[in-house]
């Protein structure tokens, strides 16, 4: 039984890590028109993958998609800078964390509602907080800037999009993607959702 729970476990996260890199990569194309909308989409999206990964596979399932769909996007040209990694990747855990905490551990009782309600405020909050520290204060202000590789023109195009990209437009997207998430869990839990490992509880 641990193993057919073992397999389940890494064949539901791969999946969701697809959905979130095929997210990443065919929507921003098709709505390449519309910068803000695809940021909007794509990000709303990208968090609700987040959240319903950890919410149903646990922690580390929340965790690998965190960590790797930065890396893939970065690789397929969807992501401008190698050294926005980390960042991006910190700020995906800090929303995966809270889901976690609250959601899946439950540490303020059993109501599912209360549960979502608190961990869909903290959760983006801390997001966009991590991000914004992150991205548009160390990056942008100390890596970006000293980039010798990049032309002046370039360095002060791509702060100007990536600190739009990575300022409130996150909360946004982080709140939208909670949203998307509560709607789809319920449903999604009865048809699909095996039970956990007990290490991913």
């Amino acid at each position: 039984m641990k193993t057919k729970n073992q397999i389940l476990w890494i064949t539901q996260t791969a999946m969701l890590l697809g959905l979130t890199i095929a997210t990443q990569y065919y929507v921003t194309s098709a709505l390449s028109f519309n910068t803000y909308l695809s940021q909007i989409v794509v990000g709303s999206l990208v968090n609700l993958f987040l959240i319903i990964s950890v919410v149903t596979c646990g922690f580390f399932s929340g965790l690998s998609i965190s960590v790797l769909a930065p890396f893939i996007s970065f690789f397929v040209g969807r992501m401008p800078h190698i050294w926005m990694i980390p960042f991006v990747a910190l700020g995906n855990t800090a929303i995966v964390f809270v889901f976690w905490l609250i959601c899946r551990k439950k540490i303020l009782g059993s109501s599912f509602l209360i549960n979502w309600a608190v961990a869909s405020v903290l959760g983006p909050l801390l997001k966009f907080g991590v991000l914004w520290l992150g991205v548009t204060q160390i990056f942008v202000k100390l890596i970006l800037i000293n980039d010798g590789s990049l032309q002046p023109q370039q360095i002060g195009r791509m702060s100007e999009i990536i600190s739009f990209n990575f300022s409130f437009l996150q909360l946004i997207t982080a709140f939208s993607g909670c949203i998307l998430a509560y709607t789809i869990y319920p449903a999604l839990k009865k048809a699909v959702i095996a039970k956990p490992l007990n290490s991913e509880n």
